[in-house]
């Protein structure tokens, strides 16, 4: 914890000595997959080693799935544990990591960009509602923070799944070097005071696991409405449930869906705004329930 406090004081003294416009982009990274995930360990390593001013806050241990779930526990100490520099280990979920980021260690030096991931696998079709890598970026949306989700997909195949996804495993570096070089793109437009992204909205990017010369291009696609469920449940003779994984669900598809593009070699591209509202359809309902 001591640690801690003189992290906290020097970043204090860094943005007081340093005039706004001469600083770097400050960079908040979470994830789902834990502090120690090669996805945005490495990350951070390579954006910091370019001169952004990076900050990495992730849960304690691998959250993955864990939606927008939150710690409410008002007056609860917290055993945050810093790793190196910049890097600290939050005993919660991603959404937890993401207010102990924003409204704790970075309230008075906020970040200009948060990034989650890079994921450990795709958050397409179903994934997407319950991904702890989602739910991050869409809280910090919501704070008002321009905000990207990165992932990298699975090689739908019996084969790669029954040798724990190693195609995943070896394009993971590249999935980050293209999230590096989306940065590069972002900062070379940027001025500080102003907007990472256009107000209000956040984007979901998923890479293939395939080599860059196998990558077909960029397809914006929007989630599916209705995706195929991840799982189903049995009930059992005593009562009891027992979960079930939807087989159709682990398959390769090539529907016109941001799970049927990234199978076929695209990076899709989804735009969110975190937002839970929809005026569009207040006139159908006050038809419906005058």
């Amino acid at each position: 914890m001591k640690k801690l406090l003189i992290t906290l004081a020097l970043a204090g003294c860094f943005s007081a000595g340093v005039n706004a416009a001469d600083r770097p982009m400050r960079i908040l990274l979470v994830n789902d997959d834990g502090c120690k995930s090669p996805g945005t360990v490495s990350l951070q390593e390579k954006l910091a080693a370019k001169g952004y001013d990076v900050w990495m806050v992730a849960p304690a241990t691998n959250q993955s799935g864990i939606g927008s779930a939150i710690t409410f526990k008002p007056n609860k100490i917290f055993d945050v544990k810093q790793l190196v520099k910049q890097r600290f280990c939050f005993p919660g979920t991603p959404a937890d990591s993401v207010d102990f980021a924003l409204l704790g260690l970075l309230k008075d030096n906020p970040p200009d960009l948060v990034i989650s991931g890079v994921n450990d696998g795709p958050n397409t079709g179903a994934a997407q509602m319950n991904s702890g890598t989602l739910s991050a970026a869409a809280r910090a949306l919501r704070y008002g923070y321009p905000s990207i989700a990165a992932s990298i997909g699975y090689i739908m195949t019996t084969e790669e799944m029954k040798a724990g996804w190693p195609s995943t495993k070896k394009y993971w570096p590249e999935s980050v070097n293209y999230v590096v070089t989306l940065v590069d793109k972002l900062h070379g437009k940027w001025q500080p005071g102003t907007p990472v992204l256009p107000g209000g909205i956040g984007l979901s990017i998923n890479y293939p696991a395939l080599p860059e010369s196998a990558i077909k291009g960029i397809k914006y696609v929007g989630n599916e409405q209705h995706p195929t469920p991840q799982f189903s449940y049995k009930i059992l003779s005593d009562g009891r449930a027992q979960q079930i994984m939807s087989e159709a669900s682990s398959k390769k598809t090539d529907s016109d869906t941001d799970s049927g593009w990234l199978d076929k070699g695209y990076i899709t591209w989804t735009v969110f705004d975190g937002s839970w509202n929809a005026p569009e359809h207040e006139g159908a309902l006050r038809k419906l329930l005058p």
